[in-house]
């Protein structure tokens, strides 16, 4: 039964971020459902272009020969994908093979603080998006994680300027 309503769609938003400093350092936004490697190559070029990182690790939806290509080649960093195996099927790629034999499971732990991200954006900014056209969907999803990461750069440099103010002075 149809109340008349028009049905809201979401966005799918994939965000990169520093796990040292905790920090949205790229994302992409689209207005319908897409795989995780359409955003892939978008993500990984605006957080290289941020700062040079060692590793990369990233979830099983991203485990593409492509991706791995990318990340070893071009940014020279190692990818930390886990590879998606199916029985009785041989593992395709240089270096999805190489994968297998260096995936690092402790490293690759750390990959949960982009769900934690996401959990800290909805509690401090709202789950709910107010806007309904989709270009002010984008700008308000935007804001937020703007608005995150100023937050952090203040705290993180007022945290600075405590330390060095509590030290005793020298003559």
């Amino acid at each position: 039964m149809r109340t008349g309503k028009k049905r809201r769609s979401y966005l799918k938003t994939s965000i990169a971020i520093d796990v040292e400093k905790f920090i949205v350092t790229g994302f992409k936004i689209s207005g319908k459902p897409v795989h995780d490697t359409k955003h892939a190559q978008t993500l990984l070029k605006q957080c290289h272009r941020l700062r040079y990182s060692e590793y990369y690790v990233l979830d099983k939806g991203y485990d593409s020969e492509q991706i791995h290509v990318l990340i070893r080649e071009n940014m020279n960093s190692s990818p930390l994908i886990p590879v998606r195996q199916r029985k009785r099927k041989k593992i395709n790629g240089k270096y999805r093979r190489k994968m297998v034999e260096e995936f690092d499971e402790k490293l690759y732990h750390s990959r949960n603080l982009v769900e934690t991200m996401f959990s800290v954006l909805k509690r401090r900014y709202g789950e709910e998006i107010k806007s309904r056209k989709y270009r002010n969907q984008v700008k308000e999803v935007k804001c937020k994680m703007l608005i995150h990461n100023i937050e952090k750069y203040n705290s993180f440099t007022i945290i600075i300027y405590i330390r060095i103010s509590t030290e005793p002075k020298q003559n």
